[in-house]
């Protein structure tokens, strides 16, 4: 009977996606990827920035000998509390619109999106490719088509210039601030997030250290050595680990430095690949950065299957 030889319908492929994105690189040039662009690009659906996206492999192909490391945000509490912040305050403002317009005036693909960086911001982020024979590249681009737009601030803080115009401003994840305090052009949300919450004491518990200690009756009940046991162990209880283990003026991505999640070699030659495991990317942001390596390569990302447009996806 026709259509009987077939697959049960439990493994039917639903919702087909494109999960193999490949991008076109310059060599010597540091490139930047979002995952959820790309996403939305190739399967015409939108996918989200502010999730953590989950990559199986990824993959240069390159015929010049050298070495392309990939980096993410770091992947800790710090990057996803700066960023649901950031998202709030985001939020807030656009509610602002609200009581005036009855509709909300929200955009169908409205979105909380950053940049990884301010170099991210001047660079811009790569288009996905697609290809005809013999390799031959076809970025594509949205243009006039589609918008991926980064979102914008506009602040209502008076710089008392007397102009009456708004601040308007980008955000990137790693770095300080870019701009002056009466017009910024990209504010860092680690930087802020840093900014915005209490340090840790200098000492907690704060053990009493004066010159009397080593003498006091009660401490010197058990000193029974005549090499001064006791009050070495008073003083490594005094000095040592009363100091947070990390720099307590610092958050991770107040500098722009990035996470290190692979590297990838090659050699001279025709058709040489290199592989690397997967890695998390928190809100799809991965920075490409070639070294040594003057000619343009392609770099493959492998996505991880799932049920969010047919991605591995979690939200932050």
């Amino acid at each position: 009977m026709a259509g009987a030889n077939l697959p049960a319908k439990k493994y039917q492929h639903t919702s087909p996606t494109v999960t193999r994105l490949s991008f076109e690189c310059q060599g010597g040039t540091t490139e930047f990827i979002d995952i959820g662009m790309a996403l939305s690009i190739l399967n015409r659906k939108f996918a989200r920035a502010g999730v953590y996206y989950y990559v199986n492999s990824v993959e240069i192909y390159n015929n010049e000998q050298g070495v392309v490391d990939f980096h993410t945000l770091p992947d800790n509490w710090i990057t996803k509390n700066a960023w649901n912040r950031g998202l709030k305050l985001f939020q807030r403002m656009n509610a602002l619109a609200g009581p005036p317009l009855a509709t909300g005036m929200k955009p169908k693909y409205h979105d909380f999106k950053v940049y990884m960086s301010n170099r991210h911001r001047t660079a811009g982020s790569l288009y996905p490719s697609l290809y005809d024979i013999n390799s031959a590249a076809s970025p594509q681009t949205h243009g006039t088509a589609g918008e991926w737009v980064y979102s914008e601030f506009v602040s209502a803080d008076d710089d008392g210039d007397g102009t009456q115009q708004a601040d308007n401003f980008n955000v990137h994840m790693l770095g300080n601030h870019i701009g002056t305090s009466d017009n910024w052009t990209s504010v860092g949300l680690i930087q802020s997030y840093a900014r915005s919450r209490a340090t840790v004491p200098d000492s907690s518990p704060t053990i009493y250290s004066d010159s009397g200690l080593a003498e006091d009756p009660l401490i010197n009940v058990f000193d029974m050595s005549s090499e001064e046991q006791m009050n070495d162990i008073l003083t490594n209880l005094v000095e040592d680990n009363d100091q947070p283990p990390y720099n307590q003026d610092l958050y991770i991505g107040q500098n722009p430095q990035m996470h290190q999640v692979a590297r990838i070699g090659t050699e001279v030659g025709a058709g040489r690949v290199g592989r690397a495991s997967g890695f998390c990317v928190p809100f799809g942001l991965i920075c490409v950065d070639p070294q040594d390596i003057g000619t343009a390569y392609r770099v493959v990302i492998n996505l991880a299957p799932g049920t969010y447009h047919g991605v591995y996806a979690e939200r932050a």
